[in-house]
């Protein structure tokens, strides 16, 4: 900064008084009045304590907050013009592929910067119509095959050279990953993979060796498991390719990460920043090239994990943010997916929305103007260095084990990710963590227009995601409707008015709507006009809403004789008279903060016996 800026900045900032952290402190205890300023603090899956606020003084001990992009350990990218990425279109191919190669030419002439083909049968592509149709050396066209890339990428390469076209200006990747998708590679994999590496040699702009974070986020892990895991792999990688005689100046170069973003905004912009920042250590404990670290290639695409089947339209929504923080950390290419595709094949209307995302966040939103526009931020700052920090230690507890595919086969990895995501499925299941339109806040009037039962034993149906317990209680319900032509009714009963009463009535209404049920909620000054009232009424679930002991151990045995035979549950935390309860009559609680997995397991066996 020159002396003359130094001295406009003085004049411009002279009215306001510098803020230490000590004052946002005492400032922040007076405007909370009687909450301790602690209770605001969010414990992370990741370990990691975030505070209320931040200050300059939490980043002051940071070796990289002055440096630019460009700069070694590139944490802020090595971008030096402007933010752009390629806006990257998926397609499944199936069969020969025409019809996907047709697809993917009206889609790069409809904003799209490139095509990333997902082959299922990689012998059957016609490479040849692809070469005639899209132009290889224009436009960025990657792969993604399951066995065998190097037959692929030679039947590819044999037909450039059949259309002379240059394999030089070839742009893309081949996405072949055994060791993050399968947890290890064998010697026949090893070999192809080493064969695709030597075809892509010359071209410099096509990738040979990708990592796949999403085979971890993808399961529930965290951010700092989902940073380690693949860093661990693509340090596998490095190792068997340098073993093999691979220089390691090339496998560097043709290193790439596949990468999901997800919902939690600000942890996935600081998460590729710290990604960039680990793998420039790595490249710095191989003893190569520091600029080689800047070769790594990012490509990002928004979370399987967060996608919902029910009131699928709100997957725009996330995708839209989970699109941005992507953008924002300095993604090199971006796939949002269509927000239908958990439950049908997206159609141009899916697709063309899916496109637009990145066109708006660079035509309207001009994210592509600003390189690192995280950089300052003291909370993002912070962030970046905590998530680095505690993803290098995990990195270096599974490399103490031997690397990746010993600590996989060991079950360490497998086993972490699995205590981590069932976390994430308990608070999803007790309504902390919020999945709109699904565990909360339902569309009343969402008509599913798919078959629920084809759907459920479907191969395709993703069962890992964070909404399929929910959906599947939800896909019962709709089976109900349909067979029976009506919805199961649950109705709550209030007994008395207190208002704690009335906060357990209103949580079991809205988890009962979610579930798809018809909700009622009745009105009762005793239990005995309750029982009477509700011994006629046709019912799967009665849920009681009393915080009276007598009420509720008279309630169920009055009810034991109903017709129905519905479900009775209790609004109410038993705590350490559960056992009593349930010996009188009551099949499950439900109140806030409980864990509703148990309840979606009796009311599901209960849907499925009427069903039957």
């Amino acid at each position: 900064m020159t002396t003359d800026e130094q001295q406009n900045q003085e004049r411009l900032f002279a009215e306001f008084t510098p803020a230490t952290a000590a004052d946002w402190e005492q400032k922040a205890r007076k405007d909370l009045r009687d909450t301790p300023l602690e209770n605001l603090t969010w414990h992370t899956y990741e370990g990691i304590d975030i505070k209320p606020y931040y200050t300059r003084e939490d980043i002051a001990h940071l070796p990289f907050t002055t440096q630019k992009p460009g700069d070694f350990p590139f944490l802020r990218g090595d971008k030096t013009g402007d933010n752009s990425w390629l806006n990257v279109q998926q397609i499944e191919v199936h069969g020969d592929g025409r019809h996907a190669i047709e697809k993917a030419a009206d889609a790069l002439q409809r904003g799209a910067d490139g095509i990333y083909f997902v082959v299922h049968q990689p012998e059957l592509f016609d490479v040849e119509h692809l070469i005639r149709r899209i132009d290889l050396g224009k436009y960025s066209i990657s792969y993604e095959v399951k066995e065998q890339p190097d037959c692929f990428l030679e039947r590819l390469y044999a037909e450039l050279e059949k259309c002379q076209v240059s394999h030089r200006n070839l742009k893309g990747f081949l996405n072949f990953d055994p060791i993050s998708v399968k947890s290890k590679i064998n010697h026949e994999e090893g070999r192809a993979i080493i064969k695709a590496l030597d075809l892509t040699k010359d071209s410099p702009d096509f990738y040979g060796v990708t990592v796949n974070g999403t085979s971890f986020s993808g399961i529930g892990a965290s951010i700092t498991q989902e940073l380690a895991y693949t860093i661990s792999a693509a340090v596998t990688y490095t190792d068997k390719l340098t073993t093999a005689g691979e220089p390691l100046e090339s496998v560097l170069r043709n290193m790439q990460f596949v990468m999901a973003s997800g919902t939690n905004y600000f942890f996935e912009i600081a998460k590729l920043r710290a990604l960039r920042l680990l793998w420039s250590a790595v490249v710095e404990a191989y003893q190569a090239e520091p600029a080689l670290a800047a070769k790594l290639r990012l490509h990002s695409v928004t979370s399987s994990w967060y996608q919902t089947t029910l009131d699928p339209y709100v997957n725009m929504l996330r995708t839209t943010t989970e699109a941005m923080s992507a953008v924002i950390a300095g993604c090199d290419s971006l796939t949002v997916t269509p927000f239908d595709n958990t439950f049908k094949a997206s159609d141009e209307f899916s697709e063309r929305i899916a496109r637009n995302v990145s066109i708006i966040l660079k035509e309207e939103a001009y994210l592509n103007k600003a390189i690192d526009p995280a950089a300052g931020s003291y909370y993002l700052e912070s962030l970046t260095n905590e998530l680095a920090q505690r993803a290098w230690g995990l990195f270096k507890e599974v490399e103490s084990m031997g690397g990746f595919e010993e600590a996989y086969s060991k079950g360490f990895i497998l086993g972490s990710i699995t205590e981590v995501s069932r976390r994430k499925f308990r608070n999803i299941a007790t309504g902390r963590e919020v999945l709109v339109g699904t565990n909360k806040y339902p569309n009343p009037k969402e008509k599913i227009t798919f078959d629920p039962e084809a759907l459920i034993q479907s191969a395709d149906f993703d069962t890992t995601r964070a909404a399929y317990p929910t959906e599947v209680m939800r896909m019962a319900t709709e089976l109900h409707l349909r067979k029976l032509n009506r919805r199961p009714k649950a109705i709550i009963a209030i007994i008395g008015g207190s208002e704690q009463r009335q906060v357990n009535a209103s949580f079991a209404q809205e988890f009962f709507s979610c579930a798809g049920f018809e909700t009622e909620t009745q009105n009762y000054t005793s239990v005995e006009e309750a029982s009477d009232k509700l011994s006629a009424t046709a019912a799967e679930v009665v849920v009681v809403a009393s915080s009276e002991a007598a009420y509720v151990r008279e309630f169920g045995p009055r009810l034991r004789n109903h017709h129905a035979k519905p479900t009775l549950i209790l609004a109410d935390d038993p705590q350490q008279m559960k056992d009593e309860m349930m010996a009188n009559g009551y099949d499950e609680f439900i109140f806030e903060d409980c864990d509703m997995r148990t309840i979606l397991e009796v009311l599901h066996k209960r849907l499925h016996g009427s069903n039957d």
